[in-house]
């Protein structure tokens, strides 16, 4: 009971024994505490001699030989204290470098269709508004019209409230039409279609939660990444609102 006590304030399983069998015995050489505490006495002088590093039994030369002895088991007790004060004075520290790495964005990049995808399906966790900045006329040209149509059907299923802006063309005009599900909810989708000449986006970005999805829409560059930080979804939010407000003056009519 008193070995795993002791294992439990730091000392190995053979020093506990060897600490004790120095506190039995009141003191002494190598071999009778070797003895008392069952260890084989070569493994015993190393031990003796971490024992007496850390500073919880004392060592001098008796008869020519070592001699081993524990001046109060009180120090050992007293170790343990300066370490807790230590650590609890080390705490502060320490939660400051978590509080940090809390603020630390997480990215993860992702590559080929599979990876495409899992970046859409991964948007479909928003809880609040979808916004984002898009070009509807080339997303056929990444993915498949069927994961097309499945993606805009569970968005609408999951009642995601979608509001983007993408470059104007007759495709892009038709997205909703040929995509959505018959009859859904209008309310859930604003788009701001607006002059490719000034706003050719190749890229779409999208903003929930607090995560931002970066996905290429060039077949031929199959990448894309999610950055997830409270702080920079926040600022991209601010961006894309205030790009909504002001795209008013860029509709293309």
């Amino acid at each position: 009971m008193l070995v795993s006590d002791l294992e439990q304030l730091g000392l190995s399983e053979e020093e506990a024994k060897v600490y004790l069998a120095v506190l039995e015995l009141g003191g002494s050489y190598v071999s009778a505490i070797a003895k008392k505490a069952k260890v084989h006495r070569v493994s015993c002088y190393h031990t003796l001699d971490n024992l007496a590093k850390k500073g919880v039994i004392s060592t001098f030369t008796k008869d020519k030989m070592k001699y081993y002895s524990i001046d109060s088991p009180k120090i050992l007790v007293n170790q343990m204290e300066e370490r807790l004060h230590k650590a609890e004075k080390l705490l502060p520290e320490l939660l400051s470098i978590t509080n940090a790495l809390a603020y630390k964005p997480k990215i993860q990049y992702y590559e080929g269709i599979q990876g495409i995808k899992n970046i859409f399906e991964d948007t479909l966790t928003a809880e609040g508004e979808l916004l984002g900045y898009t070009n509807l006329a080339e997303l056929p040209e990444v993915v498949t019209e069927e994961y097309l149509r499945d993606y805009a059907k569970q968005k609408i299923e999951s009642g995601i409230k979608t509001r983007m802006l993408s470059p104007i063309s007759k495709h892009a005009l038709k997205y909703t039409k040929k995509y959505y599900p018959k009859n859904f909810d209008t309310n859930l989708v604003e788009i701001f279609f607006i002059n490719p000449k000034e706003f050719m986006f190749e890229y779409e970005i999208n903003i929930y939660g607090d995560k931002v999805s970066i996905v290429s829409l060039n077949p031929n560059e199959l990448m894309g990444m999610i950055i997830e930080s409270p702080i920079y979804a926040k600022t991209q939010r601010a961006i894309f609102n205030l790009a909504w407000l002001g795209a008013t003056s860029f509709i293309a009519r």
